[in-house]
């Protein structure tokens, strides 16, 4: 079984033993499919962009960071929603995205997409995690806007890729 499918077997399974000790769930529920929610994680990925230009626009390359990756995050949230799925867990919810991708349900696109997010690229300046983590946690402010455009461009296409899928 592919590492993804394993994770998400594994989220679902944490989610029940939460739940089934009258926890909040940390992973994953199966739900009714809900395209109004759905749309609405997209709206707030939109929104996430527009905050996106507006820092970029006043120069505040650090936080574009952090809100391109809830862009990319609550396009994710919109996906899985449409599926049929809750998540209060992000290793969940990527996991989840790029599974759907491997069984063709949504477009391959978004396994590239996950890459990005995830810290499985070799250099760490070109992870978003990681660097949404330096820049949020650390007195760091300086970056290089051409990570900031391509970051943009990554939002921008999945936002796209996901208006497409639902």
């Amino acid at each position: 079984m592919p590492k993804a499918k394993n994770m998400v077997e594994w989220c679902l399974d944490k989610a029940k033993k939460e739940l089934e000790k009258g926890e909040k769930h940390r992973g994953l529920i199966k739900i009714k499919p809900d395209e109004k929610l759905a749309m609405e994680y997209l709206a707030k990925a939109e929104h996430n962009l527009k905050v996106f230009l507006d820092n970029k626009k006043l120069g505040n390359y650090d936080w574009t960071i952090n809100i391109g990756f809830y862009v990319m995050y609550h396009c994710c949230l919109a996906i899985i929603t449409k599926f049929g799925y809750e998540s209060r867990n992000q290793e969940c919810t990527l996991a989840l995205v790029e599974s759907l991708a491997e069984d063709r349900k949504i477009s391959e696109d978004f396994k590239t997409y996950i890459g990005s997010i995830r810290s499985n690229v070799k250099k760490e300046d070109e992870q978003i995690l990681p660097m949404r983590e330096k820049y949020q946690y650390t007195p760091v402010v300086e970056i290089d806007p051409q990570k900031v455009e391509e970051l943009l461009g990554l939002c921008q296409d999945m936002i796209k890729d996901t208006k497409g899928s639902l």
